[in-house]
């Protein structure tokens, strides 16, 4: 068993440096969990909580707890004893749920300037069907304004707006913070400058080859 979030602005690379880490450990058994593409999956099939749940994220909110809770840490569940999460726990009520049934071993802050946060998500593309997120400056698509995986063309989202993306932000500060402070109360979080996706991967991948190697280790905070 082994469970690692990252947790990290809109834009600060914490879906990006995910996939990474699960193409390195995928031969351990490593899956990929992201609650965003589990909501954009019920919105894009129109459900009666995709309906419910978008309703906040073009506010640029937070899916409430009450509304979120049961159904995707079910799904979460499903992606097996080692998984790398992408966003989710996002709330100390989240977080309660989790560590009663799946224990995270290892959490990762990504600190990202908040002006540069801005600049990244007003410059982003999304695939609407998969939720596959693409910055023109770090991570273009292959051909200019098409997915990589369908060739289908690709638009920026709603809640990508700039005054969204900064209402995103603000809710980030006054709910993940807390998550952050628990775990670092547990001795499992690391802090690391989120500009360079690679770096960060390494520097992750090296602290979890550590772990897996032994039952439990020590953490050390990254500046």
């Amino acid at each position: 068993m082994y469970r690692v979030l990252l947790s990290g602005a809109a834009g600060s690379g914490k879906g990006t440096i995910a996939r990474m880490l699960v193409r390195e450990f995928e031969p351990l058994g490593f899956n990929y969990f992201a609650a965003g593409d589990f909501i954009r999956d019920h919105i894009a099939r129109g459900t009666e909580f995709g309906q419910r749940a978008q309703s906040f994220i073009n506010k640029g909110e937070h899916v409430p707890d009450s509304i979120l809770n049961g159904a995707i840490l079910a799904e979460m569940l499903k992606a097996g004893p080692r998984v790398v999460l992408d966003g989710y726990p996002r709330s100390l009520s989240q977080v309660k749920m989790v560590e009663e049934q799946a224990p995270l071993n290892l959490v990762v802050e990504l600190k990202v300037p908040r002006k540069v946060l801005i600049d990244r998500l007003s410059k982003q593309l999304v695939h609407p069907a998969s939720g596959r997120a693409y910055n023109l400056e770090v991570n273009p698509p292959k051909e200019e304004g098409k997915d990589d995986v369908t060739g289908e063309p690709l638009f920026k989202r709603s809640m990508d707006q700039l005054e969204v993306a900064r209402r995103r932000l603000e809710v980030y500060d006054k709910t993940e913070n807390k998550v952050l402070d628990y775990y670092k109360k547990q001795n499992k979080c690391i802090t690391m400058s989120g500009e360079s996706s690679k770096a960060v991967f390494e520097s992750v991948a090296e602290v979890m080859r550590r772990d897996l190697m032994t039952t439990s280790s020590p953490r050390t905070a990254y500046a």
